[in-house]
């Protein structure tokens, strides 16, 4: 194996093909002493160093004046709407008696209550949901002597267009032995209604329970500790689409991302002329939110450098505009930070070789409260981003910038032979604008280096034809 290195020494890209050749003298000898020397050349090596290998294709682009640029598109942070909106599993227990010590219950009697039951959500004040996933248990327990009809309405609960309703018939119990009943609901698609029975309210489930004799002919007793018990559990809900105020708080947090078309830069400088390095903030959610970049800061591993990024925006809060649109239509906001050379030292910045960088951020959710008097919106697939967006043009000047990749030697012969000399001879074609020089390393099966090859002579860089941006190779 070995690592070929190249320390490029002007400007610019293309295309290395490498073809390393070993030239082996060979002594043979024969019964009648004759004896002769032979040069034998065979290839070891055949590579190639292409802008792909130096950049993925995933970070180049061909700008307006058809130069190829390293763009480069990531999400700093990103939260969704599990970060902003949390339903807890909840439970609902409720107990109805009559109220009265002894009543006789005849068929057809029927008993009920209508309730407002809250959902505790913390500072969350929700008026409308839309459930994309989650499930609601229901429990029942009857001491009635006598078979009943348990319906349960939730009257502002929807499945599909219909309020949702659940009938249960119980056999005939006692208190130490009540008739019992169960079921478990898929609450997918289904739209809960939060505003109470009054309409006017927040975080509140209505129901509307009824019971009744499923009696015929008989009659039975009951007394006021013949108490219908049953419970709800709402487990693992996620809104679809919620309405309601969601609450003021602040996120803080410094966060870092690697660059990974720079993994293979050893070292060096490079001198850029322009830059365009955008930050975007985009905002899914129907809310007021408030922004700020506490901190960008480029990092070099292999030098250990720190260069910090300086624009005008730097720890100014934004105010972020909410979506616009509706639950089918919406369209989120987004509030670009432009950063170049003539308001920051983002040269400074890329010139560094960062490998790394990390960006601190605060993100103020309802920095002023519940000042649109609940109309939040949470949409499908509505998140709050931020984004790290950059391009400069691959036209730079560089020096003793120094570039590195690794690859097998993998020469096989039916015989082994004990060469007297031999040497390692670099034939290559540069298509890349940019002379260099290169070395090599010959590494063993743990990678460590076993021989180090330096050329005598530079890699003659490629003729650049700026009329036709092509060059030739050399």
């Amino acid at each position: 194996m070995a690592i070929f290195v190249i320390m490029i020494m002007k400007s610019m890209s293309k295309a290395v093909i490498l073809v390393a050749v070993v030239g082996l003298s060979l002594a043979s000898c024969k019964k009648e002493k004759t004896s002769w020397d032979s040069n034998w050349a065979a290839p070891i090596v055949h590579g190639h160093l292409t802008l792909g290998d130096l950049i993925p294709l995933d970070y180049q682009a061909t700008n307006n004046d058809n130069y190829l640029s390293i763009v480069f598109q990531e999400s700093v942070y990103s939260f969704s709407v599990d970060t902003l909106i949390d339903l807890p599993d909840t439970t609902i227990e409720k107990k109805l008696a009559v109220n009265v010590p002894n009543l006789t219950v005849s068929p057809g009697f029927t008993y009920g209550d209508v309730y407002d039951q809250a959902y505790v959500l913390d500072q969350i004040e929700l008026k409308e949901v839309i459930v994309s996933q989650g499930t609601v248990e229901m429990g029942l327990k009857s001491p009635w002597p006598g078979k009943t009809k348990v319906t349960i309405n939730f009257p502002k609960i929807f499945d599909g267009g219909a309020p949702f309703l659940r009938e249960f018939l119980l056999d005939a119990g006692t208190q130490a032995n009540p008739a019992t009943g169960s079921a478990t609901i898929n609450m997918q698609g289904f739209r809960l209604d939060l505003t109470g029975v009054s309409g006017d309210l927040f975080n509140m489930i209505s129901g509307d329970i009824s019971v009744a004799s499923n009696e015929t002919v008989n009659t039975f007793d009951i007394t006021n500790q013949d108490s219908i018990e049953y419970d709800l559990t709402f487990r693992d809900m996620l809104p679809y689409y919620a309405k309601g105020y969601f609450g003021s708080y602040q996120l803080t947090d410094t966060t870092g991302l690697k660059l990974p078309f720079m993994d293979k830069v050893l070292g060096g400088m490079i001198d850029i002329d322009s830059i365009d390095l955008n930050i975007v903030i985009k905002n899914g959610f129907n809310l007021i939110a408030q922004s700020k970049i506490t901190l960008i800061e480029g990092y070099n591993s292999k030098t250990g450098t720190t260069v910090p990024l300086s624009f005008p925006n730097l720890n100014t809060n934004i105010n972020i505009n909410p979506a616009s649109g509706g639950l089918y239509d919406y369209v989120p906001s987004e509030y670009p930070l432009s950063i170049n050379n003539t308001n920051s030292n983002v040269t400074d910045f890329i010139e560094n070789l960062s490998d790394s960088i990390f960006l601190g951020y605060e993100l103020n959710i309802n920095p002023y409260g519940n000042v649109n008097a609940g109309s939040d919106e949470l949409f499908p697939g509505s998140t709050m981003d931020i984004f790290l967006d950059a391009e400069f043009p691959l036209a730079f000047s560089a020096n003793d910038l120094a570039l590195t990749d690794t690859f097998n030697i993998d020469y096989t012969a039916s015989t082994s032979y004990s060469p007297k000399d031999s040497e390692i001879i670099l034939d290559y074609e540069n298509g890349f604008p940019i002379g260099a020089e290169a070395t090599f390393y010959l590494l063993d099966e743990d990678n460590s280096v076993i021989s180090t090859i330096s050329g005598d002579n530079q890699i003659q860089s490629g003729t650049y034809n700026s009329a036709d941006y092509i060059t030739s190779a050399s």
